[in-house]
């Protein structure tokens, strides 16, 4: 949103204040929209580079993430290494 435009476009308080309240209503109704559309999407997130796995809701903060597990290392093992 262009404030600035907006107190050009719509110099009386009264009406840049109605516009204000027009565009943030119609954004949270919009996001609203998405986020029902979104409810069952899930977040997956590696702060570690893939060591360990996170996952949380769309649109849920980072502190409700949970651990989803802990990256596998089977191929470190030396019964999965190539032979030579």
């Amino acid at each position: 949103m262009d404030i600035e435009k907006l107190v050009k476009e719509y110099p009386n308080d009264m009406e840049l204040g109605s516009k204000v309240r027009e565009l943030y209503l119609k954004g949270r109704e919009s996001f609203d929209t998405l986020k029902e559309e979104m409810k069952d999407a899930k977040i997956f997130e590696s702060p570690d580079g893939g060591k360990t796995v996170y996952v949380r809701g769309w649109g849920e903060d980072i502190n409700t993430r949970k651990l989803v597990t802990n990256q596998l290392t089977i191929f470190d093992d030396e019964s999965y290494k190539e032979s030579e």
